[in-house]
């Protein structure tokens, strides 16, 4: 088979390419990211698609790849699609492939994967043989391989094989018996053996047991019955003891009934006696409001006693003031004080300057007249100067001596006013007077407030007196005066409060005998008293009516509990005996069943030693493929190493697990000793075999990815050569040196441009 063409879609950050292949080899050039690898991982693509998630060729930002190769095979030309689409917000991946013969556009193979309907492989053993990765090298994992040999050679088909027929033929062995004994098909019907003859036991007990349980129920039955009679009785006892119950309840219901009506008339004669001519009867709110009033008139009789020894006390405080004009003055004006202060210093000054005066005068007077009398001989003239102007001195220092005089009485009046001896004193004493006036303006204030309070108390008084008048004249009375009001208003309230007082206990009274009206009336309901009076005159008459509260309780719990307790025994033994009959067996029938499971047992241990044996021939044959394997891939390894080398290496040893060694001057190593590029040479062989060898149906597309870098130009031209060979399969190698081409000029060459 070769690819005749490939046409790529979307995928990766290629779009819209097509490349056109021939048989044989063909080289394709270009750059790193030129988009080479992208290429051959394409090709995987549409032969077996993607395997997980979100795959590294469809690009951030598109939703899908897709593309087709147009293959040649022997059957004929197939155009081979393929698409993978994202679906759903996990990055999942849905795709669809579809395989149509070109010629007749029929579709082939509908629902299988292309690259194992074309070449008979998994993508597994693809990779590992046909398609060589720059990055892994022509290595290849010898285990993996050595399977899917083994497989492909020993069934013809990689999908079956020892293994799997080994693990299918394991799996009815387990089904059988598992490897550890305790479970599988044998396990089971052992442990149903053992089950049965536990069975075939517990019949054999329970056929004793379930005659015991009949006995015991029929024991249990008639010591049942005997205890209904017994409760039968209690219950007897009971009735007749509740029918007497009902009938002294009806005579209580008869009683209180009688009672409540006397009560009623007891009420009704309470009224009549008690109305006034208003028809007014003293209820809660009147008496509430007697008290009100009562209760405020002495609160306000007290309060006026108090407020008027108040206002008297303040009033006497206020008298002891010494001048109110004055003192009213020394609160009300700013600097009065120092004013008082300043008159009275003036007043000390004008007595000072007065007395002074009056002095000078008098002695000037004096003078005068002594000049005048010793002059007296000078002439008139003279003598009668001076005694004028003596006389005019004499006047001058009466006046003064006058106003020295009223002054000092001034300064004296004004400093007894202060209660100060001197100035000095006045002037110390003033702040302290200050002090006074404000407390005696206080005390004004207090004493106009509790006239106001007093005003305010008077006019309650006179309301609360109105109103006592209103509430005496309901219940007809007339006070005498005021002076009367409370204690007319106090007799009053106290003989509305027993009237009350009176009326309120008969209707307590008629309630609590009405509530056990209702309570015996409740008990009675639907019981006729004349079934209960006739019934209690036949107890009476046949003498049981002498009945023990407690010792009919203590009796018909007793009777009571013992019906449910053997009532419960035999509802248990009855349970007993249901579970013996449903778990009784015939004996014979179970011993049956152990035999025939014995023999079941037999034919499935035959089964499991045939298991185990064809198991272990699996293995050995599977053993024996892979051994006979080994020799064929040398064979033909080592003739594709000796053309590669040019003869150097022409022995290559292949184990079982496909490791490779070498032969070198004469002796055999592996290849971790020999140089990177014969080791290369060594498994391009192995695996250009393992294409002859497990490739049956056609032979696949072989890629090469850098894969000859570590060869030099002999051995780089000596594998083209190889693969350029006739019969070789189609070759696509994957360069960025170009060297290929140089070295096989004649192959076709494809050059890509990096993007």
């Amino acid at each position: 088979m070769y690819i005749e063409k490939i046409t790529i879609n979307s995928f990766g950050r290629m779009h819209g390419r097509e490349f056109l292949l021939s048989p044989g080899i063909n080289i394709l050039e270009g750059e790193n990211e030129s988009g080479k690898t992208t290429v051959a991982s394409f090709i995987t693509f549409v032969l077996y698609g993607m395997k997980s998630g979100r795959s590294r060729y469809i690009g951030w930002g598109e939703s899908s790849v897709s593309g087709s190769l147009t293959v040649v095979t022997g059957a004929g030309r197939v155009l081979i699609e393929r698409a993978a689409v994202l679906a759903g917000a996990k990055d999942t991946i849905r795709e669809t492939v579809r395989m149509t013969d070109v010629e007749t556009g029929l579709e082939l193979n509908r629902g299988k994967c292309p690259g194992e309907a074309l070449f008979g492989v998994p993508e597994d053993v693809f990779l590992s043989t046909a398609f060589v990765r720059q990055w892994s090298g022509a290595k290849i994992d010898g285990e993996k391989m050595s399977a899917a040999a083994e497989n492909l050679l020993f069934s013809a088909d990689e999908a079956v094989n020892t293994e799997k027929a080994a693990d299918k033929i394991d799996v009815i062995r387990r089904q059988l018996l598992h490897k550890n004994g305790k479970g599988g098909a044998i396990y089971e019907k052992e442990q149903q053996l053992a089950a049965l003859s536990g069975r075939l036991e517990t019949a054999m007990r329970a056929s004793g047991e379930l005659i015991n349980v009949e006995a015991s129920i029929a024991e249990l039955t008639a010591r049942r019955e005997d205890a209904v009679k017994r409760r039968e009785a209690a219950r007897q006892k009971s009735k007749n003891y509740e029918t007497l119950e009902n009938l002294r309840r009806f005579d209580k219901l008869s009683g209180l009934k009688d009672e409540v009506a006397a009560l009623y008339g007891e009420k009704d004669a309470l009224l009549t006696g008690t109305v006034s001519e208003s028809g007014h009867f003293p209820d809660a709110a009147y008496i509430a409001e007697l008290h009100s009033v009562s209760d405020g008139m002495a609160a306000t009789s007290a309060s006026i006693a108090t407020v008027s020894r108040q206002l008297d006390g303040l009033r006497d405080e206020a008298a002891k003031c010494p001048d109110r004009e004055l003192y009213d003055r020394l609160v009300d004006e700013e600097g009065a004080g120092d004013e008082v202060v300043k008159a009275v210093e003036k007043t000390a000054s004008k007595k000072s300057v007065c007395s002074l005066i009056a002095v000078l005068t008098l002695i000037f007077a004096a003078v005068s007249a002594f000049l005048a009398f010793y002059l007296r001989d000078s002439g008139p003239v003279y003598m009668i100067a001076l005694f004028s102007a003596a006389a005019v001195f004499s006047v001058a220092a009466l006046i003064t001596a006058i106003v020295a005089v009223t002054a000092s009485s001034k300064q004296s009046r004004e400093l007894r006013r202060f209660g100060a001896k001197s100035v000095g004193e006045l002037r110390v004493r003033i702040p302290d007077i200050k002090e006074d006036a404000r407390e005696y303006r206080r005390i004004s204030e207090d004493i106009a407030a509790a006239e106001t309070e007093l005003y305010v108390q008077y006019s309650v008084y006179d309301d609360e007196v109105r109103e006592a008048r209103e509430l005496l004249s309901q219940r007809g009375i007339v006070p005498e005066s005021d002076d009367t009001l409370g204690a007319e208003l106090a007799e009053l309230l106290d003989g509305c409060e027993e009237i009350y007082g009176r009326d309120c206990a008969i209707t307590e009274e008629i309630e609590r005998k009405r509530a056990e009206i209702s309570e015996l009336e409740r008990q009675l309901s639907g019981v006729s008293e004349d079934e209960v009076r006739g019934d209690a005159e036949f107890i009476r008459a046949e003498g049981q009516q002498n009945y023990s509260v407690s010792d009919l309780r203590r009796e018909r719990e007793f009777t009571e509990n013992a019906v449910l307790r053997l009532t419960e025994s035999i509802h248990d033994l009855e349970i007993r005996r249901a579970q013996l009959a449903a778990s009784s067996e015939d004996p014979a029938a179970i011993s049956v069943a152990i035999d025939g499971l014995k023999k079941e047992i037999a034919l499935d241990r035959a089964k499991l030693d045939a298991c185990v044996l064809a198991i272990d021939t699996l293995a050995a044959a599977g053993r024996g493929v892979r051994e006979s394997v080994a020799p064929r891939l040398r064979e033909t390894a080592r003739t594709y190493m000796s053309r590669i080398t040019g003869g150097k290496y022409t022995e290559l040893g292949v184990d079982a697990a496909f490791g490779l060694s070498i032969s070198a001057d004469g002796a055999y190593r592996t290849l971790d000793s020999m140089s990177g590029g014969t080791t290369d040479a060594a498994y391009l062989s192995l695996r250009l075999s393992l294409v002859r060898l497990l490739f049956r149906r056609e032979l696949p597309t072989l890629i090469f990815d850098e894969s000859f870098s570590q060869m030099d130009d002999a051995r780089a031209r000596a594998m083209l050569s190889l693969l350029h060979g006739e019969g070789e399969p189609q070759s696509l190698i994957l360069s960025c040196q170009g060297r290929e081409s140089r070295l096989l000029p004649g192959c076709r060459r494809i050059v890509l441009s990096a993007e």
